[in-house]
């Protein structure tokens, strides 16, 4: 299986998406009295993200904003983990809102207790939200080339969440062949009461430095959002693996318990930042003895709208390879600087 065809497919599907035509009808109001008129395309990580006809897609601190006018059906999270259905209005308060949920009563909240706004489009593609990335590095000392990519598509209906993502590296030295490291699949989330969620995926790896040609697995699972708010997040979850693996004539059927935490950190004064952490220890349940364990983390600068630096970092870790020796229990790698674009 060659992973790197999945790039191809996401590069047509978002670049299809990302000349869609919006209908600005929402309205923005700043705490400094400035008003925009646009429209709604989410809000993250204190970002609200806004389409507008002269400016195009450009983005405002949640924090910054007064109140709001959106007349789009829209996914309302709130810090407490109830999701609503509706819109949000004015309610006369400075910095607050009226929720218009559908089949249930107008809710005050304060704009800081809403932490997630997703729109409810009518068409499939309009549900798609999407980021590619990709770096490179070259040394001529040792005479290094490598080269990194990343690629996710997400789409988002009432209760359910699908992401397709793929990431590779891609290494090429002196009288040697080149080495990859290639991870992608498909992941459904399922959201649930009291920021608590249900999860399956189907994951496919490649790994030259770990002598693993293949892995499939898929899994299923939970986990709870510990943290949600719009300067962190925090969650952690775990669930049970069922893979197959092939390392060189060697192929091995697993089954794997899998334990993860992912934090994400968000600045936003100057420069723009955020900084995400990602750790998940797998034991094997039918090879007893053998684990796995991956890290990873990368911090973003937004240097232009919806464009980002990105600084990344990686290590796998196997303790006990189908074949090969104890140099081949570890690969990790630093990514000093990439790209990556919000589509």
């Amino acid at each position: 299986m060659n992973l790197y065809r999945v790039s191809i497919i996401l590069v047509l599907i978002i670049l299809s998406h990302s000349s869609r035509l919006y209908a600005v009808n929402d309205t923005i109001y700043l705490q400094a009295g400035d008003r925009i008129t646009a429209e709604v395309r989410s809000l993250n990580n204190n970002q609200l993200r806004i389409s507008t006809s002269d400016a195009g897609t450009i983005r405002i601190e949640w924090s910054k904003i007064d109140s709001v006018n959106i007349l789009n059906t829209m996914r309302i999270v709130l810090a407490d983990g109830r999701i609503y259905y509706g819109r949000i209005l004015p309610c006369g308060i400075a910095k607050s809102g009226k929720i218009l949920p559908y089949g249930k009563e107008p809710i005050n909240v304060l704009l800081m207790q809403v932490v997630i706004l997703s729109p409810l489009e009518e068409t499939f593609i309009n549900r798609l939200e999407g980021t590619l990335g990709a770096g490179m590095s070259y040394t001529k000392a040792s005479n290094v080339f490598q080269m990194h990519y990343d690629m996710n598509l997400g789409y988002q209906a009432q209760k359910n969440q699908f992401d397709l993502s793929y990431s590779g590296v891609f290494t090429r030295e002196r009288d040697s062949e080149t080495s990859q490291n290639q991870n992608g699949g498909v992941t459904f989330r399922r959201y649930l009461p009291r920021k608590w969620f249900m999860l399956s995926q189907i994951i496919a790896e490649s790994n030259t430095e770990l002598q693993l040609d293949l892995r499939i697995t898929a899994g299923i699972g939970g986990g709870n959002s510990i943290i949600l708010n719009n300067s962190m997040n925090l969650y952690a979850a775990g669930g049970i693996l069922f893979g197959r693996e092939l390392s060189e004539d060697i192929t091995q059927y697993n089954v794997e318990a899998k334990i993860v935490a992912d934090y994400t950190v968000f600045i936003y004064d100057s420069p723009e930042l955020s900084l995400n952490a990602h750790a998940s220890i797998i034991p094997s349940l039918s090879d007893p003895g053998r684990f796995r364990t991956e890290v990873k983390s990368n911090l973003k600068w937004e240097v232009f709208n919806n464009l980002f630096l990105k600084w990344s970092f990686y290590h796998i870790f196997d303790s006990r390879p189908l074949s090969g020796g104890e140099e081949e229990r570890n690969d990790w790698g630093i990514n000093t600087l990439g790209v990556e674009f919000d589509l």
